[in-house]
C-alpha cells in the first residue's frame, strides 16, 4: 500500500510539473512588449478610410506609411489568417494546428529558409524594401497590442525577416515544389510530371485599343484560389506619395499587390509550371550513411536537426526531431528508394519580395520588365497592360541552363559535377508576346504558345527543351481563345461575357470524359441509362438552370481529381454513385444546376453558375453533403477589371466571393455575396472624392482621437490620378 501511495503521488507530481512546463512554455510564446509595439507604431502615420463594402483605401506619406496602414486594416479583417501565415513562414504552425502542419513546418527548415535569411537580408535587400518591411510588421505588431485576447502564442512580434520567409516559402510551391517535396518525402513517384501542380488556377486577360470597342485598354485580373484561409485574396487600394498607387489583391501576410492595377499600368499572372525542379540521384557511402560520392570523392552531407513543436492537446505541446539533410544540390531527402537532392529554381533568393516591391512602383514598361529582370520571381505567366495601350504576356521563370542533351524530365545522376546547374536563362530569353496586332493576350495556367492569335505567338522549337516549357491548354485557355479571338471589338460588357462564361470546349478534358461516359452501353441497368441520356444531351455549360450539368460536373470533378493524385476510378460507377443520390434527394437525375451548386456564407445560400475549370471556376469537393447538395470552396477568389480609357479616368470594377471581413460580426462578411452569385461586378471608388463619398469608417490607426478627424487622405498624389 505504502508503495501503491508513492507510485500515485510520484505520476500527480509528474503531471503537475508536465503541465507546469507546458503552462509555462505557453506563457513565454504568447508574451511580447506590447508598449513597445505601440510606441514604435508612432513613427507611421496612415489613413484608413473603408468604402461601402468595406474595402479598405489606405494612404500614407511614404510606402512604409501606407505599408503600416495595410497591415492593420488587413489584421481587422482577417487577423487569425495572417497570424497563422507568419507561423507558417517560421515554421511553428503545427504549434497551433498539431500534427497535421508538421510536414510544412518540416519543409521551412528543409528548404534553409532561415539559413538564407540570416545571411542575406540586410546585403541583398536595399534599404527601401526594410523599411517597407518594417512599416508593415509595425502595422501588425500596434494591432497585436491592441487584441491581445485575439493573439495566437508564439507569433508577435512581427518582424521583416518573417515577410520575406514567407515569400520564399510561397513563391517556389506556386510551380509545384512543395508537392515535389511531399511526394519524395512519402516514398512516391521520384519526380512529378511537368504540370502536375495544375491544381492551381488564374485567369488573365488584356485587351488593347486596337481590340476594344471604344478604344479603351482593358485588364482582367481573376486570380482563383480558397475562398478562406492562408491562400484567400484580398482586396485593397494603397496610395503614397513616394509613388506607390495601386488596387488589387493580395493574399495574408503579403504587404504588396500580388496583382493591381494603378493609373498607369496594371498586371495579373497565374501560375505556369515548367521544368524548374531537378531531382537528384545520390550514391550513399555504404559505410557511412552521411557522406555520398560526387566527382570520384564521398562528401559528407550538412546534417542538422529541425525541432517542430506540435500542438498535442490544449497547452500541451511536443517537439519532434527530425533530421535535416543538405547536398551541394541542396535539401536532400532520404526515404525507401534511397537519397535524394532537389535543386529548384529561386533557391535561397531572398530578393523576391523585393521584386513585387518594384513591379508595385513600375509606372511603365521598362520598370516592369527591369522589376522581372533578374529572375528573382521564379515563375508566374504574367499579363501586363498600361494607359498608352501597351499590352504583353510574359511567361516568366528562373529557367536553369542545364546541359542541352540530358533528359532532365527524369531524376538524374547527382554524382557528377557536369549535372550540377548554377546560372539561369537571361529574361531576353523567356517566352514573350509583346503589343501583338491581335490586341489580345491571355493567360490560363496553359502553354504560352497559344497566348494570342496566330502568327503572333512564340514558337515552340524557339526554345530549348531542357526549360521544359508546357505545351497543354486549359479549359479556361481554350474557352478564352474561342470566345475573344473572333470578336473584332470586344466592349466592356463582352469582356464581363466570358469572364463569367460556365462552359466547356468540346475537346476539353471535361467534355471528352463527358462524351466517353455518354456513349457506353449501359442496357440492363435503368439508372445507367436515363444518366447516359443526359450526359448525350448535355451541352457542356454550367448555368443554374443547366439540367445536365450535375452529373456531368460532379462525375468528371470526382474522377479527374482522383486522376491527378494518380488513382483511376471507374468512371460508370462514379456515374452511378451521383446518379443515385441525386434520384434519392430530388427523385430525378437532374436537378437544376443552381439547386446543386452553393454559395454559403453565414445566412446566405445562393445558387451559382460555374464549376471547375471554366471561366467562371467554382471549385468544391466533388461529393454531396446531406442536403445533396456541395458548397463552393474556391475559384475565383477575386475579379478585377480595369479600364484606362482614352479620355477619360482610369476606372476599376471588381467583387469578391464574400466580403472585405472574415469576421461573422461585420456587416461586410457576406455583402459581395449576392454580387458574386449573380456575375456582377461593383465600382471601385478611385479618386478622393469618390472614396470619401462612400466612406464608412475613417480612422488614423495608432493616433490619438484628437488627432483623428484629419483628412482622410493626406497630402499626396490624387487617388486615380
Amino acid at each position: 500500500m505504502v508503495i501503491l501511495r508513492s507510485i500515485l503521488i510520484f505520476l500527480v507530481f509528474a503531471l503537475l510539473a508536465f503541465f507546469s512546463f507546458f503552462g509555462a512554455h505557453e506563457t513565454r510564446l504568447t508574451w511580447f512588449d506590447a508598449k513597445a509595439a505601440i510606441a514604435a507604431a508612432a513613427k507611421y502615420d496612415s489613413t484608413v478610410v473603408r468604402d461601402r463594402y468595406g474595402v479598405p483605401h489606405i494612404s500614407g506619406r511614404r510606402d512604409a506609411d501606407a505599408a503600416f496602414g495595410l497591415a492593420y486594416a488587413h489584421a481587422e479583417d482577417d487577423f487569425l489568417t495572417v497570424q497563422r501565415a507568419v507561423l507558417a513562414a517560421r515554421g511553428r504552425l503545427a504549434s497551433i494546428d498539431g500534427i497535421r502542419a508538421e510536414e510544412s513546418d518540416y519543409e521551412v527548415q528543409l528548404l534553409g529558409i532561415w539559413n538564407a535569411i540570416a545571411e542575406r537580408y540586410e546585403t541583398d535587400l536595399s534599404p527601401e524594401t526594410r523599411t517597407l518591411l518594417d512599416g508593415y510588421a509595425a502595422g501588425f505588431n500596434l494591432y497585436a497590442a491592441q487584441h491581445r485576447s485575439a493573439l495566437l502564442p508564439g507569433v508577435a512580434p512581427l518582424k521583416g525577416q518573417d515577410i520575406v520567409a514567407l515569400f520564399m516559402l510561397r513563391l517556389p510551391f506556386f510551380y509545384g515544389l512543395d508537392e515535389q517535396l511531399r511526394a519524395l518525402s512519402n516514398g512516391g513517384n521520384v519526380k512529378l510530371a511537368l504540370g502536375a501542380a495544375s491544381s492551381s488556377r488564374a485567369l488573365a486577360v488584356a485587351v488593347a485599343p486596337t481590340r476594344s470597342q471604344d478604344g479603351a485598354t482593358r485588364l482582367l485580373l481573376n486570380p482563383q484560389g480558397p475562398f478562406s484561409g492562408p491562400l484567400s485574396w484580398y482586396e485593397a487600394q494603397v496610395v503614397s506619395s513616394e509613388g506607390w498607387n495601386l488596387a488589387g489583391g493580395l493574399i495574408p501576410g503579403s504587404p504588396l499587390f500580388l496583382s493591381g492595377a494603378g493609373p498607369d499600368l496594371g498586371w495579373g499572372f497565374t501560375a505556369n509550371h515548367p521544368n524548374l525542379i531537378d531531382v537528384y540521384t545520390l550514391e550513399s557511402n555504404p559505410n557511412d550513411r552521411y557522406f555520398y560520392r560526387f566527382d570520384d570523392e564521398w562528401r559528407r552531407l550538412d546534417v542538422r536537426e529541425a525541432r517542430i513543436v506540435v500542438r498535442l492537446w490544449g497547452p500541451i505541446r511536443f517537439t519532434f526531431r527530425r533530421e535535416v539533410l543538405t547536398s551541394l544540390q541542396g535539401p536532400a531527402i532520404r526515404n525507401d528508394r534511397g537519397l535524394f537532392a532537389i535543386r529548384y529554381a529561386g533557391q535561397d533568393d531572398v530578393k523576391g519580395i523585393e521584386a513585387f516591391y518594384r513591379l508595385n512602383k513600375a509606372h511603365d514598361y521598362a520598370a516592369f520588365t527591369a522589376a522581372l529582370s533578374p529572375g528573382s520571381i521564379p515563375s508566374l505567366d504574367f499579363v501586363y497592360a498600361d494607359k498608352t495601350g501597351r499590352i504583353a504576356s510574359i511567361y516568366n521563370g528562373a529557367f536553369p541552363e542545364r546541359e542541352p542533351d540530358r533528359d532532365w524530365s527524369q531524376p538524374v545522376a547527382g554524382n557528377i559535377s557536369a549535372t550540377l546547374w548554377k546560372t539561369y536563362f537571361p529574361f531576353s530569353d523567356v517566352p514573350k508576346v509583346i503589343a501583338p496586332a491581335s490586341g489580345f493576350v491571355i493567360s490560363a495556367n496553359a502553354t504560352p504558345f497559344q497566348t494570342t492569335a496566330d502568327p503572333f505567338n512564340p514558337k515552340e522549337d524557339a526554345f530549348p527543351p531542357s526549360m521544359g516549357i508546357e505545351t497543354g491548354l486549359s479549359n479556361r485557355a481554350r474557352r478564352a481563345l474561342a470566345l475573344i479571338g473572333p470578336d473584332r471589338a470586344v466592349s466592356l460588357d463582352d469582356l464581363k461575357a466570358y469572364k463569367f462564361d460556365g462552359c466547356y470546349a468540346p475537346d476539353s478534358d471535361v467534355a471528352m470524359l463527358i462524351k466517353d461516359l455518354a456513349e457506353r452501353n449501359y442496357a440492363g441497368d435503368p439508372v445507367l441509362e436515363e444518366a447516359g441520356q443526359i450526359l448525350r444531351r448535355y451541352n457542356l455549360c454550367t448555368d443554374k438552370r443547366n439540367r445536365g450539368a450535375a452529373l456531368a460536373v460532379l462525375t468528371s470533378s470526382a474522377v479527374l481529381e482522383a486522376a491527378r493524385r494518380g488513382v483511376r476510378p471507374d468512371g460508370a460507377a462514379v456515374l452511378k454513385g451521383f446518379a443515385g443520390r441525386l434520384l434519392s434527394r430530388f427523385g430525378r437525375l437532374d436537378p437544376t444546376w443552381g439547386q446543386i451548386n452553393r454559395l454559403r456564407r453565414g445566412g446566405l445560400d445562393l445558387a451559382l453558375n460555374g464549376a471547375p475549370d471554366t471561366l467562371r471556376d467554382i471549385e468544391f469537393e466533388p461529393r454531396l453533403d446531406q442536403s445533396g447538395t456541395t458548397s463552393a470552396t474556391g475559384g475565383d477568389a477575386l475579379t478585377v477589371i480595369s479600364t484606362w480609357n482614352r479620355n477619360g479616368p482610369w476606372q476599376v470594377e471588381s467583387v469578391v466571393p464574400y466580403g472585405s471581413s472574415q469576421s461573422e460580426a461585420s456587416r461586410h462578411y457576406a455583402d459581395q455575396a449576392p454580387l458574386f452569385a449573380d456575375g456582377k461586378l461593383k465600382q471601385l471608388p478611385l479618386s478622393n472624392d469618390a472614396v470619401m463619398a462612400e466612406a464608412t469608417q475613417i480612422e488614423r490607426p495608432g493616433k490619438p482621437p484628437a488627432q483623428r478627424p484629419a483628412p482622410a487622405i493626406p497630402a499626396s498624389p490624387a487617388i486615380g490620378r
